[in-house]
C-alpha cells in the first residue's frame, strides 16, 4: 500500500513515516508539510491512500481532502488528528474522510484503519 503522510509538524511526520516504512506491506510514497502540498503530492504520486492532519496553517485537512476528492474522488483519505471530538469527526466523514483516527493512537491500530479504509476503497463502486 503506497501512502502520502500530509502533517505540519516536522518531528511528527517523520516519526509516523518513520513507523509506516517498518509496516510490512507500507510504503510511504511521499510526505508533505501543508495542505496544499499534501493535495498536489496525492495527485502528483497517486497513492493508495492519504493520512492527513486536520489542523495545518495553509489549508486544513478537509479542505485539503475536497482538493483531492474533486481530482481523485475514490482516494481515501484517513484523518490523523489531535481534534478528536465527535463533532470535528462528523465534519470529516461528511467531507469524505475514510477513516478518523485520534494521535496518539498505537501504531497498530492506526495500521488497522489505513488498511481497512484501503480495503474498502478497492472495493466501492467509485474504485477503478
Amino acid at each position: 500500500m503506497q501512502v502520502v503522510v500530509v502533517d505540519d509538524h516536522q518531528s511528527f511526520r517523520r516519526a509516523l513515516t518513520s513507523a509506516l516504512r517498518m509496516v510490512k506491506g507500507i510504503d510511504v510514497a511521499g510526505e508533505a508539510a501543508g495542505g496544499i502540498e499534501g493535495a498536489e503530492r496525492a495527485i502528483l504520486l497517486d497513492p493508495d491512500l492519504v493520512v492527513m492532519d486536520l489542523s495545518m496553517p495553509d489549508l486544513d485537512g478537509i479542505e485539503s481532502m475536497r482538493r483531492i476528492h474533486k481530482a481523485k474522488p475514490e482516494l481515501p483519505v484517513v484523518i490523523l488528528t489531535a481534534h478528536a471530538d465527535p463533532g470535528v469527526e462528523r465534519e470529516a466523514r461528511e467531507a469524505g474522510a475514510a477513516g478518523f483516527v485520534a494521535k496518539g493512537t498505537g501504531l497498530e491500530d492506526l495500521v488497522t484503519v489505513l488498511r481497512g479504509a484501503a480495503e474498502e476503497s478497492r472495493h466501492s463502486p467509485t474504485a477503478v
